[in-house]
């Protein structure tokens, strides 16, 4: 029985888990492929958890273990009506919705109640164990552990196994059948519960061992107790969204970098629960403090590169912490009497942590701050090593010696300013590595330690950002904006994240000339102002506003109609005081508000002449936009000796061969520019290397092109896997180097 319920709690983990990088892909398409998709259903999903564990521990104190055993067979069965998943398509049709509030409405209609009655397995599976076996589950915790490991198979499995080879229909069944299995999983076990218990089952010793069973924490379980048990699974839970944004922000919104933070989270929980030593060990606490402070300071110099340096520092020491706060939580969970009470406010804390990442910091903060704040709280958990009697003089400079700091790092950064042999580089690491050695030494003492790292982040944000001097920052649920004077070119320039969206010159002269990757030199400028074009293309549709200066390349007579999902991007396009294009340009502009294949679809056949797919999460294209449905969809908008033009830059995918792959299939032409060959001239006005593909129907469309030296047939990289609505694979196309 050890084996089938330990079977049946992988099963319920795995189906748990499997299913929420499963339906995030489902969504996205619709919500413009925001990594805050994932963050959002993470925080749906805490939610669902919180319920489940909550409805575990009441259902269990009210009906006692053997008919909650029933009902919740019974439950079980009941979910199997709203299964298959399903989702209501048209609700992603009104606009006026707030995404987050309608993404979450999505998920409570499609897996809210299956998902809430997996929740409360884990905790009543240890509960019926508990409750059967007297004897040998003394320390049931052992099945907690066991959970995790589930969690991480499910999640794992999903980005290495399930998306490679499945489609999205195909993995729907695949996980209908496994719940189907878990059902008979599930009737076994209850049906152990309910059978008649014999005098051969009187409580006797623990076979897990007489080691663990002393480990358990006795004593009351007061309000202080859980509200210990709130705070150290509230800071992991914030942690795991910041580090999940943090890292998808700039790399992809996709299921594998989704779930590399939720398994070190899940990874956690198994290695604290199944070794407690391992956990707070003082060899690992000590580390702790070199990771959080390194992590803390990538966040403050905006470094996204060298990225198998960067990447690994911020997953190791989310790690880290998580297992020293869960540690913590293992060392002092309560006799197995108080089981479903213990989940429920370590379920709560998780909740309140992913709440406050994605539905309150947006609010509040007009940056990303909540990271680098949860990073200074977890310096504040971290368990006392060597003696944690303090004399008063040490009480009183862990006040004084972090503003003490502060005070240092403002004098460094005046004296800095004032030695222009010092490139801005060295500035900022002389600043944060003299700091960061400094803040270091305060270790030993978490509230020290806490306290400078909050001042650490306070400083970070006074201190002037290498990206310029910010004029306008705000965030929405599409992501966060950086608008900034870069003042040695003379320029305006939008970020999101840390990647380029918008530059414009401020001198009144080159006001007008579009410049980073739509120069007129560049592949974007040569399709506009090509004689051929020039004379016949008078309405062009682009996908993604930026800063808007690609309307610079038209004429009076030309008509650009601009598909953008994020009404702040807009709003930023038309601040005069940041960007002048749309009102400038001497072309006509159009603002379509709403995810481009939902706006799309309203557009009349054939209206236009060009249409360009500018479009990006931060640094990639999302990939509902480049698949096969999507391609059909912009030809049948198209005009027949229309052109389709795709801006495919970014630092770590390699589009090409996916383009290529269905050109062939679609029985299109395809070209493509890496133009990376920038004069001094071009570079001193403001010019960036881009990479451009066309689409074309036939042959006559891009006769300019071909005899054009600059652009070459893509034909070559056709050996690319298909990339449907049902079907993309983002993993392969990742470039390694």
């Amino acid at each position: 029985m050890v084996i089938i319920f330990s079977l049946a709690i992988v099963l319920n983990a795995a189906l748990l888990f499997s299913i929420q990088p499963m339906v995030a892909k489902m969504i996205l398409p619709w919500l413009g492929g925001s990594p805050a998709v994932w963050n959002t259903s993470l925080v749906f999903y805490q939610a669902c958890l919180l319920a489940g564990y909550g409805y575990a521990h009441l259902g269990s104190q009210w009906l006692g273990a053997r008919r909650h055993a029933l009902v919740h067979l019974i439950l079980l069965v009941v979910a199997l009506l709203l299964l298959p998943i399903k989702l209501p398509i048209p609700w992603f049709a009104a606009p006026s919705r707030t995404p987050a509030i309608l993404m979450l409405a999505v998920l409570t209609v499609t897996i809210g109640f299956p998902f809430f009655v997996l929740s409360g397995g884990a905790p009543l599976l240890q509960k019926w164990f508990a409750h059967s076996q007297p004897g040998a589950a003394r320390d049931p915790y052992f099945l907690y552990a066991a959970s995790n490991t589930g969690s991480i198979a499910g999640l794992l499995a999903y980005p290495l196994l399930l998306e490679p080879k499945l489609t999205l229909s195909q993995q729907n069944y695949l996980w209908f059948c496994g719940y189907w299995i878990l059902i008979v999983l599930f009737s076994v076990c209850i049906i152990y519960v309910l059978r008649p218990r014999g005098a051969e089952e009187a409580p006797g010793t623990s076979p897990f061992g007489d080691e663990q069973a002393r480990l358990l924490a006795r004593g009351s379980v007061n309000f202080a107790r859980r509200l210990r048990w709130v705070v150290w699974s509230f800071v992991p839970s914030s942690l795991l969204m910041g580090v999940t944004s943090y890292v998808t922000t700039d790399i992809a919104s996709m299921p594998l970098l989704w779930v590399l933070p939720l398994s070190a989270y899940l990874l956690s929980f198994v290695i604290a629960f199944a070794r407690v030593s391992w956990a707070t060990s003082p060899f690992l606490i000590r580390r702790q403090a070199i990771f959080l402070l390194g992590s803390a300071i990538t966040v403050f110099m905006h470094a996204t590169e060298p990225l198998w340096i960067v990447l690994p520092l911020h997953l190791i020491s989310f790690f880290v912490t998580a297992l020293i706060c869960h540690g913590q939580l293992a060392q002092d969970r309560p006799d197995p009497s108080k089981l479903t009470d213990y989940y429920f406010w370590i379920s709560l804390g998780g909740v309140l942590g992913g709440a406050f990442n994605a539905l309150i910091a947006p609010l509040i903060f007009k940056v990303i701050l909540e990271y680098p704040l949860a990073i200074a709280a977890a310096a504040f958990l971290r368990p006392y090593v060597g003696e944690k009697v303090a004399t008063k003089v040490q009480r009183r400079l862990d006040w004084i010696l972090p503003p003490a700091l502060v005070c240092l790092v403002v004098v460094v950064t005046l004296a800095t300013k004032q030695n222009h042999g010092l490139s801005p580089f060295s500035e900022r690491l002389l600043l944060w590595a003299s700091s960061g050695v400094i803040c270091l030494s305060f270790a030993y003492r978490p509230v020290r330690f806490g306290i400078g790292l909050l001042a650490l982040t306070m400083v970070s944000l006074w201190y002037p950002s290498e990206l310029g001097n910010v004029l306008y920052a705000d965030r929405s649920f599409f992501g966060a904006y950086l608008v900034t004077l870069d003042q040695p070119r003379k320029k305006h320039v939008l970020f999101q994240g840390t990647t380029i969206h918008g530059v414009q010159s401020i001198e009144p002269q080159m006001q007008q000339m579009p410049m980073a990757y739509y120069y007129r030199t560049g592949p974007a400028g040569q399709v506009l102002l090509a004689p051929s074009t020039i004379q016949s293309s008078n309405k062009v549709a682009v996908v993604g506003l930026g800063g808007g200066a690609l309307t610079c390349h038209g004429t009076p007579a030309r008509t650009f109609t601009f598909y953008e999902i994020d009404p702040l991007v807009e709003k930023i396009a038309r601040n005069v005081n940041l960007f002048t294009y749309l009102r400038d340009c001497p072309a006509h502009v159009e603002v379509v508000i709403g995810d481009a294949r939902v706006s799309l679809i309203k557009a009349p056949d054939r209206r236009y002449d060009i249409f360009i797919l500018d479009a990006f999460s931060s640094d990639v294209i999302p990939a509902h936009l480049l698949t096969r449905e999507a391609i059909e969809l912009y030809l049948t908008k198209t005009a027949a000796n229309g052109l389709l033009l795709f801006h495919i830059s970014n630092r770590y995918l390699d589009l090409a061969p996916v383009l290529a792959r269905l050109a062939t299939d679609l029985k299109l032409v395809a070209l493509i520019q890496n133009d990376t060959h920038i004069s001094s001239l071009e570079a001193e006005e403001g010019k960036l290397s881009s990479r451009w593909v066309i689409l074309a129907r036939g042959e006559k469309a891009v006769e300019p092109f071909l005899k054009d030296e600059r652009w070459h047939r893509l034909d070559g990289q056709s050996g690319g896997e298909l990339w449907t609505d049902e079907f993309s694979n983002i993993v392969k196309v990742i470039s390694w180097r």
